[in-house]
């Protein structure tokens, strides 16, 4: 017997072969250590002295009237027409630490932070509750769409406009098969259609227990969905880009797109 039901019918007994268990230990390590190097690529941390801290604010809150000073300085900026960014890079300040935005940054920063924790959170809770056919259905979902998002951004970065265009020809069919067609039409309609049946009715699992635990995976899955179809319309974005000035820009890793001066095109 085929199709989707294959997903959840003899859960929580049926087997998982070798080759599934390695395939969730390199997807948890993969996303795991993507999750890291965002966090490393996104911030920066600056040690303050407390002492320091504490006596600089005392003085110039006291003497200084530093609020006054912040705000005459602000308008100025602004007056002038720039883009005050001292304050924008400030994202925690304490008498220990100064924690600002990193050079580095991507420009989908919130989007591909939330990914990785939904991601995270999908691998360890599907290997701990046997979830193991639906989750392997998905990494490899995501990773078939994979390998022309990875050629696409190399190309990009080489500067081979030909080669970067029919990467991202390919990427954007693929984006649209796997992550907009295949996993909502199919194994996430399967999550909501027939899950219930073969887990609970004709299965063994405790109606509450499918709604503790069952459920909360249904709404990561239709948050990662969500964020595929943000995705979408930024490869949209580049790819009007891409025909309308011929310029190939990444808008994931740049939010206001590349810097196009003195680079040739190989």
């Amino acid at each position: 017997m085929g199709g989707t039901k294959n997903l959840w019918m003899l859960h929580p007994n049926h087997p998982v072969e070798p080759g599934m268990a390695w395939y969730y230990l390199v997807q948890c390590a993969y996303n795991v250590d993507a999750l890291l190097s965002l966090i490393l690529l996104s911030f920066t941390v600056e040690w303050v002295c407390p002492v320091t801290y504490s006596s600089a604010c005392y003085f110039l809150g006291k003497d200084c009237c530093i609020g006054d000073m912040k705000q005459t300085r602000y308008n100025q900026i602004r007056s002038s027409g720039q883009k005050p960014q001292c304050d924008s890079e400030i994202i925690l300040q304490t008498p220990l630490l100064l924690l600002k935005w990193s050079p580095t940054v991507r420009g989908d920063f919130r989007e591909m932070m939330a990914h990785h924790i939904i991601t995270n959170l999908l691998i360890l809770g599907s290997s701990y509750f046997r979830f193991t056919r639906i989750g392997s259905m998905i990494f490899l979902v995501h990773d078939l769409s994979e390998l022309p998002i990875e050629l696409s951004k190399l190309f990009n970065f080489v500067k081979w406009k030909v080669a970067s265009a029919v990467s991202f020809s390919i990427m954007l069919v693929m984006w649209v098969v796997a992550r907009l067609g295949i996993f909502p039409f199919l194994i996430f309609r399967s999550l909501l259609l027939e899950s219930y049946e073969f887990l609970v009715v004709q299965g063994t699992m405790d109606p509450a227990f499918y709604s503790m635990h069952v459920v909360p995976f249904t709404y990561l899955l239709g948050g990662l969905i969500s964020l595929h179809i943000m995705w979408f319309f930024i490869l949209l974005r580049i790819g009007w880009t891409l025909v309308s000035k011929g310029e190939a820009h990444d808008y994931s890793e740049h939010k206001d797109g590349e810097d196009q001066t003195d680079k040739k095109t190989r």
